[in-house]
């Protein structure tokens, strides 16, 4: 496909998050919205009245009509879908998580690779601006030598098949382990579940990686006040990002400062610098660096193989709090 042709997109499942994939397809200049694709039929009418596309029950009918395509179904069905549309030569950006295990997701990760087709997982914080801003700051060169991510929310009917580990806190492990590019040595994490729950509902983990450095997150369902806070501690100094509120300070420590003033030498505390952050909507984001990426403008930025190894983190955080076994 050359640039000048409009590129030809499906999105796969049209529930809350997919009916926000088709707004923004909807919104981008030179792309086709060929379909919706739902098994639930009032879903994928009602997506395809809204947004003026066609609408089907199974994908066979769009196979050789689209170049790409998001896939927002269940994660358990993100493997068999995704293979067989990569297998085709259709790009794919499939919503966090990839799959729901090790093989599946290596099973993405070859279709893409074989058939020369991009495979970009959709861990939608990696494309918020003050997380593209703070990772642009931190490629200069900053060591960091440890970070703290809460992510906390109240329960939410919207979730109800998955603990709080892969509903929110795989955010935090992707942005983590995007900045510190180091292995991790040892996991300890600690949990808590709410009666009836499908699984623990406020978790924190405690990651150590090889280089030294330090990361405490923290991801809880069960907590009144949204907040979605990310705190790293550098050798540039203390930097605090406001994830909702798209906002960035670097915090410094203080000393004595004339800054060609006349008058008395002063002592400062600590200076706050407060980054410029251009706000924008993380899925537009997403969305548009994906259909870049299939027009070759840039590499994909989560790829499969760093969506495998947060999988990988988030299991060994799911299997240290496990409760022990009880003695019959």
């Amino acid at each position: 496909m050359t640039p000048k042709n409009n590129l030809r997109v499906a999105i796969i499942g049209v529930g809350q998050m997919g009916r926000h994939h088709v707004r923004v397809y909807s919104q981008i200049r030179g792309v086709d919205l060929i379909g919706v694709v739902d098994p639930n039929e009032k879903h994928a009418r009602d997506a395809a009245n809204t947004f003026g596309c066609p609408s089907f029950n199974t994908i066979d009918p769009i196979l050789e009509h689209v170049d790409a395509v998001s896939i927002a179904t269940p994660p358990a069905t993100h493997a068999a879908i995704g293979t067989k549309l990569l297998n085709r030569g259709i790009h794919c950006l499939i919503e966090k998580p990839l799959a729901t295990t090790e093989d599946h997701c290596q099973q993405l990760i070859q279709a893409a690779q074989k058939n020369n087709a991009i495979l970009l997982v959709g861990h939608i914080e990696r494309f918020n601006p003050a997380v593209q801003t703070l990772a642009a700051i931190l490629s200069q060169g900053c060591r960091i030598h440890a970070i703290d991510i809460r992510r906390m929310s109240r329960a939410s009917a919207r979730i109800t098949d998955v603990d709080v580990i892969a509903d929110l806190m795989t955010h935090d492990l992707d942005i983590v382990m995007s900045l510190i590019q180091e292995p991790i040595r040892q996991i300890v994490a600690s949990s808590v579940q709410t009666a009836d729950s499908p699984g623990s509902d406020y978790v924190t983990a405690l990651l150590s990686f090889s280089g030294g450095a330090m990361a405490s997150l923290t991801a809880s369902r069960i907590t009144q006040n949204k907040i979605r806070e990310l705190n790293i501690t550098a050798d540039l100094g203390w930097i605090t990002v406001d994830l909702i509120r798209q906002e960035l300070c670097i915090f410094h420590q203080g000393g004595g400062h004339q800054r060609g003033i006349p008058g008395p030498h002063y002592g400062l505390d600590y200076a706050i610098e407060r980054v410029t952050v251009k706000h924008a909507e993380p899925l537009a984001v997403e969305i548009q660096h994906f259909v870049d990426a299939v027009r070759g403008h840039t590499a994909p930025l989560t790829t499969g193989q760093h969506a495998l190894a947060v999988l990988k983190a988030t299991q060994i955080i799911r299997e240290k709090t496990r409760p022990p076994k009880q003695d019959t």
